[in-house]
């Protein structure tokens, strides 16, 4: 008598690989899309971080924040950066007696054909001001 179980087979078939691969590639093209908007994001972050080091950050309103802003972007090599100009707010606190400067807006990529992906990230940062 021969044993059963020994004469199924295992691993995987041909179409379970291609389904795997699949995949794989489908999941490779979602981070290539998405890649350039966390990359910008991590230079939008380090350009609002670094508004801290500036002394009179606090005194300063939304359009000279806005220029800073843009000269970081440069130096970044942000030259045509997703945040614009009103994706910047500047609101003083009463509560806590500090400004909070956020930039805050959305990345968008193509995926293929009609889809897209889309992030949303907000960077702030508190400082001393009026």
């Amino acid at each position: 008598m021969q044993n059963l179980r020994a004469a199924r087979q295992g691993g995987w078939s041909f179409f379970s690989l291609i389904a795997l691969v699949a995949l794989g590639v489908l999941f490779f093209i979602i981070g290539m899309a998405m890649y350039p908007g966390y990359y910008e994001a991590f230079a939008v972050r380090k350009a609002v971080n670094s508004l801290e080091e500036e002394i009179t950050i606090g005194q300063m309103g939304k359009p000279a924040i806005w220029r800073l802003l843009e000269k970081r972007f440069d130096m970044s090599g942000l030259y045509t950066p997703t945040p614009q100009r009103d994706d910047l707010t500047v609101q003083y606190d009463k509560r806590t007696g500090k400004k909070v400067i956020a930039v805050e807006y959305d990345y968008s990529a193509p995926l293929f054909y009609n889809i897209s992906v889309v992030m949303h990230f907000k960077h702030e940062i508190q400082v001393e001001g009026s």
